[in-house]
């Protein structure tokens, strides 16, 4: 149906319920939540816009002035947004044929590259931009992309370490984006205001005023969810108003470190979460705004999975990745899965990897020629990523090989090749944004279109801290009231009862045995020798003491 969003159906034409139901407002109650999934489906379209870069249907439901960056090109102006005509349809089409070559996944040695590039010589970020007049009030839509197909796009991810109490990667995406601010025209919407040009930096500057006619609605997937938190974090420090601003991210990590400021009426934000899915416990430490979360069943389970949602293997894993609770968490569980790969052959991964469809296989005959560097490679910027999040000072070797003989014991029982697919299967299937799995529903397709009246606010998401904003361990956890409901201000200081999994052995039977009897126990042996050390101490001073005592008398 023309104008309407071809994923939800949802009509994009009618933009006066964006801003009817403000993300984080803490007054709002279920029955607001209720009103607000219209929203959610029309920034469901934006998202996915920005990974499809086809503004067809929003042209038809009245929006215009449509811009697309991808890695630093920016196509906009009248080339994009001329009148209808077919010289500029033909225009238009080429274009977005060029945006979406751009988005692929470059050649071997260019991926390789991306992967070595510092961190200030990379570009990564895919962006939508467009317009809708209506009713006098001119929105401002922004949709941006999750990580793409490259994989120097992976690199802003592992960027942890804080900017100004934010994650450092996500900071620089949305700095690259604010350069482009002058960049970014309004043709269109110039003409109809009789102004000679109007930039998006102009529309920001409008923004930071009573009374203005603009708003700006900022939408995004994982990645995308991340950047959309850091610009509009910026903005709001930049004078920008807040009920000016909207934004709806799907499947975020999370952008804020413990020592990050939060406003006492929070972010216009909320975010959309698959309790299965991993991604948003990873990032920093906290997000910025409202997080609703969706339960799966078993049925909805076989609906966004497919068969994978009754392989065992799939299942175990997906079990020991629900164990994160923190991007720490997160990532000692990448480095854990690194290190059993990285005990397999060279053949052995060549052959698994070269059956399954990832970035990896790639950079097989590129660069350095061996996947075991490649693998070593990864397992460093997960490390460096670990230690800057964490603030530890270095990385329990303790903890990561305990957590290592898990994952090596599950692929024991069911061998390299189905274990590579199962674990690849747990952590991108719950992930999965539009793009339909074989028997499946993407996993947030499924959620916009079946799940949103079962969403619940919950405290899944959340750092732990103390009340003084400091890190502390994860025995003694201070667990906040949601940032969304309380601005991040208010924390319950208390041993926390941590909830049980969504995925439990009730509703997965088919778990996996128990470590046979003959695994090595190296973790829990080690754990031994500190309280010994400590017990000799102990036993050394009071020595000592007694023998200072005796020679007194």
């Amino acid at each position: 149906m023309t104008g309407n969003g071809p994923w939800t159906g949802i009509g994009l034409s009618d933009v006066r319920p964006l801003f009817r139901y403000c993300p984080g407002d803490a007054a709002d109650t279920d029955g607001g939540l209720n009103r607000a999934c219209s929203t959610i489906k029309m920034s469901y379209e934006l998202a996915v816009a920005a990974y499809t870069m086809e503004p067809e249907c929003w042209a038809q439901a009245g929006w215009q002035d449509f811009s697309m960056l991808v890695n630093r090109s920016l196509m906009t102006g009248a080339m994009l947004n001329g009148a209808a005509s077919p010289i500029n349809g033909l225009t238009r089409a080429t274009l977005q044929k060029i945006a979406r070559l751009k988005m692929s996944g470059l050649n071997p040695i260019g991926q390789y590259l991306g992967l070595h590039q510092p961190g200030d010589e990379t570009a990564s970020l895919k962006a939508i931009v467009m317009l809708k007049p209506q009713d006098g009030l001119m929105t401002v839509g922004i949709g941006f992309m999750g990580t793409g197909k490259q994989l120097g796009d992976w690199m802003p991810n592992l960027r942890m370490a804080p900017a100004d109490s934010m994650h450092a990667g996500f900071v620089q995406l949305a700095e690259e984006f604010e350069g482009f601010l002058d960049q970014i025209v309004f043709p269109c919407t110039a003409g109809i205001l009789d102004r000679p040009a109007l930039t998006l930096h102009d529309i920001i500057d409008d923004l930071k005023r009573p009374g203005s006619a603009f708003r700006l609605w900022i939408c995004g997937h994982s990645q995308g969810g991340a950047v959309m938190q850091a610009f509009i974090d910026r903005l709001l420090q930049g004078g920008v108003r807040r009920e000016y601003i909207c934004g709806y991210g799907f499947a975020s990590p999370s952008v804020a470190h413990p020592d990050k400021p939060l406003p006492a009426e929070g972010y216009p934000i909320m975010h959309i979460f698959n309790a299965d899915d991993i991604v948003p416990h990873m990032g920093a430490w906290r997000h910025l705004g409202e997080c609703l979360l969706f339960m799966p069943g078993e049925g909805d389970r076989k609906q966004m999975y497919g068969p994978a949602a009754e392989d065992p293997c799939t299942r175990s894993a997906m079990r020991l990745l629900h164990e994160t609770r923190t991007a720490p968490d997160a990532l000692m569980h990448g480095m854990a899965i690194l290190r059993v790969l990285r005990r397999q052959s060279e053949g052995t991964l060549r052959g698994v990897f070269g059956e399954v469809e990832n970035p990896v296989t790639e950079l097989l005959s590129a660069g350095e020629g061996s996947i075991l560097r490649l693998l070593d490679s990864l397992s460093d910027q997960l490390g460096r990523g670990y230690l800057a999040v964490s603030g530890k000072p270095f990385i329990s070797q303790v903890e990561l090989v305990t957590l290592s003989q898990r994952w090596e014991t599950l692929l024991r029982q069911y061998g390299v090749a189905v274990w590579v697919r199962a674990v690849m299967n747990a952590g991108m299937l719950p992930h999965r944004f539009y793009r339909n799995v074989p028997g499946g529903t993407a996993a947030y397709l499924y959620i916009v279109r079946e799940g949103l009246p079962r969403l619940r606010r919950a405290s899944a998401f959340i750092p732990r801290l103390n009340p003084l904003g400091i890190r502390a361990s994860s025995l003694h956890a201070a667990r906040p009231v949601y940032p969304g409901l309380s601005g991040g201000r208010v924390y319950r200081c208390a041993k926390p009862r941590i909830p049980d999994s969504p995925i439990s052995e009730k509703t997965m039977p088919d778990a996996p045995e128990k470590e046979p009897a003959s695994a090595p126990q190296t973790g829990p042996k080690r754990l031994k020798k500190p309280h010994r050390a400590a017990g000799y101490a102990a036993a050394l001073r009071l020595l000592s003491a007694s023998k200072v005592r005796r020679r007194g008398k």
